[in-house]
C-alpha cells in the first residue's frame, strides 16, 4: 500500500510541478515568521494572517508545513521546518532533524535563516557545512535586521562562506518582497499555481495522543508527520496534499485539543486555536478516538463544535489492534459511541489501526462518500412530495391551541444541506417535530455523515 500511495503522491506533485523552497536554520531565528511574511505578501493578505504558529519558545515548529504561493506569475511551494540542531540529544529533536533533511532533499532552493541579533553561532557554522553538502542553491537570509546598527554588524555573516546575504526584518516587514524576487529568479521553469488541485479538505482532529499523526503517516506511506508518545508533539496545523484513487485530498494534521481549563500557556492556546480554525475551513472533519481509552468530555466538546459548525464528519476509532475481540465487540463499541456522542449519531464510524494500517484508507473512502452527501442538492418537487407525506402521516402538534402549517419546502444551500420551509405559525414548530423532519430527509435522501439545517419563513 505504501508503494502505491507514494506513486500517487508523485503523480500529484508532477501535475502541480511546483518547485520547493525550504526554509531552514537553527531554532528561534524567525523561520516561521519569514514563512508567514512570504505567504502573506504573495497572497496579498495583511500581516495579521498567520500561516504558521509563531512563538518565542524555541522548537515550536516540528513538522514540515507547506503552502503553495504565486509571485510574479511564478508558482512555488515554501516549506517551514523545525530548528536544525546538529547534535540532538532528544528523540523528538532527532525526528525534527529527519523532517528537515527530507525537506532539504526535495527542495529546489534552500533559504538558510540566521539571526542578526545573536551573530554567528557555532550551530550556524555546522548547519552551513551541512547545507553545502546537500549541493543545492542556498540563499543566506539574515533575519531580525531591525536597525542600521544590526545591518552594519551583519557583515560578519560573510564568514559562513555563502553568497551575498539578504537582510530581512519580519517584525518591520522589510526585505520580504526583494527576497521573493530573488527566489523566482533562480527557480526552475515557473508554473502558475493551479487552485483546482487543492482537493477535498479534511481536518484530522481529536484530543492529544490519539494517533492523528500516525494515521496520516500511514495514509501517505511515509514518515511525513513526527510521532511521539508524549502529548503535544504536533503544534501547528499542517496541510498535506496527496491523491487517493485519483481523487485529490488536502489533509490537515492538527494539534491535540485539550479542554480549556487544562491549557496553561500561550503557545498551546495558539495551537488549539489553529486546530479550531482548521475545522472551520475544512470540508470534512475526522474525529479520532482512542479505543483503548474511554470517550472523554473533551471528545464530546470537539464533537459538539464539529456539529455546531455544520461540518460533515467521520469518526475514526483508532488503536483497534489493541482490543481483544469477539463477535460482540464491534457492536458494543458502536453502542458506546451512540450513547456518548449522540450529537454525531448520523456520522459513519471506521475502526482502524494506524500501527498496522488496518482499514486506514477506508477513512478516505468514507470521507469521499460523505463529501458527496454534503454537496447533494434535492429537487424541490421531490422535497414537497415528501413534506406532503409527512404532514398527512403526522402533522405538527398544536402549541397553545395553534397548529403550525407547513406549506412549501426548498433546499437553499449545500455544505451542509440547508432547507427553508414556508408556512404559517412556523415559530411554533418544536424540536421533536424538526427531528422528525430531519430523520425523514435522511431516510429518503441519505445525507450520511452530514448535518442538516432547517429554517422557516412565514408564507
Amino acid at each position: 500500500m505504501f508503494q502505491q500511495q507514494n506513486q500517487l503522491n508523485n503523480a500529484l506533485r508532477n501535475t502541480k510541478n511546483l518547485p520547493i523552497v525550504a526554509i531552514v536554520g537553527r531554532p528561534n531565528v524567525g523561520k516561521s515568521s519569514l514563512f508567514n511574511r512570504m505567504a502573506a505578501a504573495a497572497s496579498g493578505r495583511g500581516a495579521s494572517k498567520k500561516f504558521a504558529v509563531v512563538h518565542d519558545t524555541p522548537g515550536v515548529t516540528r513538522d514540515r508545513n507547506y503552502i503553495d504561493i504565486e509571485w510574479v506569475d511564478s508558482g512555488f511551494t515554501i516549506v517551514d521546518t523545525g530548528g536544525l540542531d546538529t547534535d540532538p540529544d532528544d528523540r523528538l529533536i532527532d525526528s525534527v532533524q529527519l523532517q528537515v533533511d527530507a525537506a532539504v532533499a526535495e527542495a529546489s532552493l534552500v533559504l538558510f535563516v540566521v539571526d542578526a541579533r545573536t551573530g554567528i553561532m557555532p550551530h550556524d557554522m555546522m548547519v552551513a557545512d551541512k547545507l553545502r553538502a546537500a549541493d543545492k542553491p542556498i540563499f543566506l537570509v539574515v533575519n531580525k535586521v531591525d536597525s542600521e546598527r544590526l545591518r552594519n554588524e551583519a557583515a560578519e555573516f560573510y564568514a559562513l562562506g555563502l553568497d551575498e546575504p539578504t537582510f530581512t526584518s519580519c517584525v518591520q516587514n522589510e526585505g520580504i518582497l526583494g527576497l521573493l524576487d530573488q527566489v523566482v529568479e533562480v527557480l526552475p521553469e515557473p508554473v502558475a499555481v493551479d487552485a483546482s488541485q487543492t482537493g477535498i479538505k479534511i481536518a484530522i482532529v481529536g484530543r492529544p495522543n490519539v494517533g492523528k499523526s500516525s494515521l496520516i503517516n500511514n495514509l501517505l506511506g511515509e514518515e511525513r508527520m513526527i510521532v511521539d508518545d508524549r502529548p503535544g508533539t504536533t503544534r501547528d496545523a499542517v496541510n498535506i496534499h496527496f491523491v487517493h484513487d485519483n481523487v485529490a485530498f488536502e489533509v490537515v494534521d492538527t494539534a491535540g485539543m485539550r479542554r480549556k481549563t487544562a491549557i496553561d500557556d500561550e503557545l498551546e492556546s495558539a495551537t488549539v486555536q489553529r486546530a479550531i480554525h482548521s475545522i472551520r475551513q475544512s470540508d470534512i472533519a475526522v474525529l479520532v478516538l482512542d479505543v483503548s481509552r474511554e470517550v472523554s468530555q473533551q471528545d464530546k466538546t470537539i464533537a459538539n463544535f464539529i456539529a455546531r459548525q455544520g461540518k460533515a464528519s467521520v469518526i475514526a476509532v483508532n488503536k483497534w489492534d489493541l482490543i481483544e475481540k469477539d463477535h460482540t465487540t464491534h457492536g458494543a463499541f458502536l453502542n458506546i459511541i451512540d450513547v456518548q456522542l449522540p450529537q454525531l449519531g448520523y456520522v459513519p464510524r471506521v475502526f482502524v489501526s494506524a500501527v498496522t494500517g488496518q482499514r486506514v484508507t477506508k477513512i478516505l473512502d468514507t470521507a469521499l462518500e460523505v463529501y458527496r452527501e454534503y454537496c447533494t442538492r434535492i429537487p424541490t418537487p421531490q422535497l414537497n412530495a415528501l413534506l406532503g407525506e409527512l404532514w398527512n402521516a403526522y402533522p405538527p402538534p398544536r402549541v397553545k391551541g395553534v397548529r403550525p402549517a407547513l406549506k412549501y419546502i426548498t433546499q437553499i444551500e449545500t455544505k451542509p444541506p440547508t432547507f427553508l420551509i414556508f408556512g404559517r405559525n412556523t415559530h411554533r414548530v418544536r424540536p421533536p417535530y424538526e427531528a422528525y423532519l430531519t430523520n425523514a430527509l435522511r431516510k429518503e435522501f441519505g445525507f450520511h455523515g452530514t448535518p442538516i439545517r432547517i429554517y422557516y419563513r412565514r408564507s
